[in-house]
């Protein structure tokens, strides 16, 4: 028996609604929607997000330091049942449970946070002081005008060839890259605002890219046809075998905004990394 496997992601400001559609010989077996609000982090399927990667590095680590999975489970104020159940990658720990456990074993995800704070307090400062575009700055540049002497200690890129083979490598996080610090304080000079609505995130994404030579013609259409396209292409295969009522409600989901939905990719264009290999051109 052969499953016929759809998963698609609509993306606005606000939540995530991701749909699980299985087939198996063309009949309907299930269809799971899970809402993601801003402080949420609640699945109701058994296919958990990312949570197989997460919970090998857990597992490798656990290794490495001797420790069993009853003992971790333990320390993280988890049961060893519900520990099996994550390291196998068949579930996910409470939000509290997790972050003890990459905690424990020394992964630091605020690193992402603090440095999306500090680009958005270096925007605000350049903003304040009039300063319109930062392409041609160097991260000294930056570093001294903005008093911010942690901005000295990203890592330095010389070439786009380089950029692309640090990412490729998957030992170095390229958002610890000057190039890419320097796309995200672009792309917050250019919102100009913490929490922006899908439209204007969108806007703010095409302005980085609207004076640039490597950006395509229409850049605005071009981000909503990405979208739009990989959406209403899983819609077009789905929604025959769906009744009327969700029909109707996916298609209206999917011709809402998507915001900058491609911000945080690794794409070619449109992102930040496509903006950080731009300026590595010049």
């Amino acid at each position: 028996m052969q499953a016929f496997h759809i998963v698609l992601i609509y993306v606005s400001s606000y939540y995530i609604l991701y749909i699980n559609i299985f087939f198996t010989h063309l009949s309907f077996s299930s269809i799971f929607v899970c809402f993601f609000g801003t402080n949420i982090l609640t699945l109701y399927n058994k296919y958990y997000i990312m949570s197989t990667n997460i919970a090998e590095i857990i597992q490798k680590r656990l290794e490495s330091m001797g420790m069993s999975q009853a003992q971790f489970a333990e320390c993280v104020s988890a049961t060893p049942a519900q520990m099996s159940i994550f390291l196998r990658g068949k579930g996910m720990l409470s939000i509290d449970c997790l972050n003890k456990s990459l905690d424990l074993v020394g992964i630091n995800l605020s690193l992402y946070s603090e440095r999306s704070m500090r680009a958005q307090e270096v925007a605000k400062y350049l903003i304040k002081k009039n300063v319109t575009s930062i392409d041609n700055w160097t991260k000294n540049d930056l570093a001294i005008f903005t008093q911010q002497k942690s901005i000295s200690l990203l890592f330095d890129v010389k070439s786009e060839e380089e950029y692309v083979e640090i990412e490729k490598s998957g030992i170095i996080d390229i958002e610890s890259t000057f190039p890419y610090f320097k796309a995200l304080v672009s792309y917050y000079m250019s919102l100009k605002k913490e929490k922006p609505t899908a439209s204007q995130a969108k806007l703010a994404l095409t302005s980085l890219f609207s004076n640039s030579k490597a950006a395509p013609e229409n850049t605005t259409e071009q981000i909503g046809k990405i979208a739009s396209g990989t959406i209403l292409g899983a819609l077009t295969l789905a929604i025959p075998l769906l009744t009327p009522t969700i029909g109707a409600v996916l298609l209206t989901a999917a011709s809402k905004q998507v915001g900058a939905f491609s911000l945080f990719t690794k794409i070619n264009r449109l992102s930040l990394f496509a903006k950080a290999k731009e300026f590595l051109k010049k």
